[in-house]
């Protein structure tokens, strides 16, 4: 029943087309193994483009001390291994400040970085792949995320990384609908089927051409 009331939901909101997807597309991943996302990517403009609004809050780096202090607030969800291995493959996060509070933050990785169930995402520079945001539930409604995006965009650019990229699953209608709001364009599709513990990826011309992958290490980095 539960099942049957999401569907309504679902439609009601997204029509009956997306709903039924949205429902063959999670199937799909439960019981046969295959994750099907849309690759997105954004030209970050040689101009910097600043974040509108929030005037109260501060947008900068994450220094990795304050990283390993913060990955002890619960409500971050940035467990301190996870961030731990993220400073030392050289990853980067990018968040916005009420005072000394982190209040919204994201990471960016400039060769690899873990996904889930031990899959991991491979890009080459000039593209930075982009993962993990989130914002407290307080702050949330301000676009504040989407304002991180464009600062971190801004910062990356002055290190020759012209692209981001980013991906997000075919019936995450909310998100694409979000990234069309901030100039990401769908260049083509990515996934993976996992079966029995092997991994088996697959991707479209256009996300070859960047070199976005999936991969599963042989060893943890």
């Amino acid at each position: 029943m539960s099942r049957l009331r999401n569907l309504r939901k679902n439609a009601d909101r997204w029509g009956l087309r997306r709903a039924i997807t949205n429902l063959c597309v999670k199937a799909s991943a439960r019981h046969l193994g295959i994750h099907l996302y849309v690759v997105r990517c954004r030209k970050i403009p040689d101009a910097p483009t600043h974040p509108q609004g929030n005037a109260d809050l501060v947008f900068r780096l994450v220094e990795p001390e304050e990283l390993l202090e913060f990955s002890k607030d619960p409500e971050l969800d940035m467990h301190p291994d996870f961030v731990a291995d993220a400073i030392a493959r050289g990853d980067l996060a990018y968040g916005a400040f009420d005072g000394t509070k982190l209040v919204s933050y994201m990471w960016r990785s400039i060769d690899s970085a873990p996904d889930a169930d031990n899959v991991w995402v491979r890009i080459r520079k000039p593209y930075n792949y982009s993962y993990k945001s989130f914002t407290r539930a307080a702050y949330r409604g301000r676009r504040i995320s989407p304002s991180v995006h464009l600062f971190s965009d801004n910062e990356m650019r002055k290190h020759g990384y012209e692209y981001r990229v980013g991906f997000v699953g075919v019936t995450n209608y909310a998100s694409l609908e979000m990234g069309k709001h901030m100039g990401s364009l769908a260049i083509g599709y990515a996934g993976y089927l996992a079966w029995f513990g092997m991994l088996f990826p697959f991707r479209s011309r256009p996300v070859r051409d960047i070199g976005f992958e999936f991969f599963r290490p042989a060893a943890k980095p």
